[in-house]
């Protein structure tokens, strides 16, 4: 069995490991993520959405993520 405190020091680095995977995702997403919609769109045969609407559901998860970390440490 491990011990407290290497259980809490893995459940603390997976809550790091999934916030840096969400800002590669975010950081993806306004920067590179919008690039090209012309082509895309072309080259699928469906509509894309608006930015400001793929921006409102990044600031929706951010948020959602955010309450989650602050539930977790009992703020």
């Amino acid at each position: 069995m491990i011990g407290r405190e290497i259980f809490t020091g893995m459940i603390g680095l997976f809550w790091i490991a999934e916030a840096a995977f969400g800002a590669l995702v975010v950081y993806w997403f306004v920067t590179q993520g919008f690039d090209g919609d012309e082509t895309t769109a072309d080259a699928t045969g469906v509509a894309l959405e608006d930015r400001s609407t793929t921006l409102g559901s990044l600031a929706i998860w951010a948020g959602f993520f955010g309450l989650l970390v602050l539930d977790v440490i009992g703020a």
